[in-house]
C-alpha cells in the first residue's frame, strides 16, 4: 500500500513538474507612476544629491573643459568654498553657488517660502524618460516666459550627469584631486591678496 501511495505521489509530482515546464507565464499588470509620484521621486533624488555635494565636495565638470569646484562647508579653505575654472584655466572665486544638482530643490524651497503656485517664476515640470533619465523644466532666468530643460542622469539614486543646452555636465562627489585643489587654493589666495 505504501508503494502505491509513493508511486501516486511521484506521478503527481512529475505531472506537476511537466505542467510547470510547459505553462506560459502570465504578464502582471504594469504599474505606472502618477505625475506627482514622478516629481516626488525626482525631488528626493535631487535633495539627496545636493546634500551629498554639500557634505562631501563636488566637482561639476563641463564638456568644454571648464569646471566648478565646491567644497563642503567643513572643508572650506580660508572661509571660501567655491571656485569656477574656465576651459583655459582662468579661475574665479564664487561667493554664492547655485549647484546644478541643487537647482530643483532651490526652486521648490523658494516657491514654498513665497507660498506661490506652480506658475510664473516658479513654474516647473518633471518628466521620467524611457531611458531612466529625468527632464526637469523650470522657468528661465534668461528668457522670461519660457522654460529651460535639463536632463538629469541618475545612478544609484544620485545625479551623476546632466545635459542643459548647450552644456553637458558630469558630477564627481568626494575628494577633490590634488591639481584641482592647488588651483582652488591659489584662486582663494589671489582673491584675498587682491582685497588687501
Amino acid at each position: 500500500m505504501k508503494k502505491i501511495f509513493a508511486l501516486a505521489a511521484l506521478a503527481l509530482l512529475l505531472t506537476g513538474c511537466s505542467q510547470a515546464a510547459t505553462s506560459t507565464p502570465t504578464n502582471s499588470p504594469t504599474q505606472t507612476k502618477t505625475q506627482a509620484e514622478i516629481e516626488a521621486d525626482f525631488l528626493k533624488i535631487a535633495a539627496d544629491s545636493c546634500a551629498k555635494a554639500q557634505s562631501e565636495n563636488i566637482v561639476e565638470k563641463i564638456a568644454d573643459g571648464s569646471r566648478t569646484i565646491v567644497l563642503a562647508r567643513a572643508n572650506a579653505y580660508r572661509d571660501f568654498s567655491a571656485v569656477y575654472i574656465d576651459a583655459q584655466g582662468k579661475t574665479q572665486v564664487i561667493y554664492e553657488m547655485d549647484l546644478l544638482v541643487c537647482q530643483p530643490g532651490y526652486l521648490i524651497s523658494m516657491q514654498q517660502e513665497a507660498n506661490h503656485d506652480n506658475s510664473g517664476d516658479y513654474e516647473h515640470h518633471t518628466k521620467l524618460n524611457s531611458d531612466g533619465t529625468y527632464t526637469w523644466s523650470q522657468a528661465s532666468y534668461v528668457t522670461p516666459g519660457t522654460l529651460d530643460d535639463t536632463v538629469y542622469t541618475v545612478t544609484d539614486g544620485i545625479i551623476t550627469a546632466a545635459k542643459s543646452d548647450p552644456y553637458d555636465y558630469t558630477f564627481i562627489y568626494g575628494p577633490v584631486s590634488d591639481s584641482d585643489m592647488a588651483m582652488f587654493k591659489k584662486a582663494i589666495d589671489d582673491e584675498i591678496a587682491s582685497q588687501n
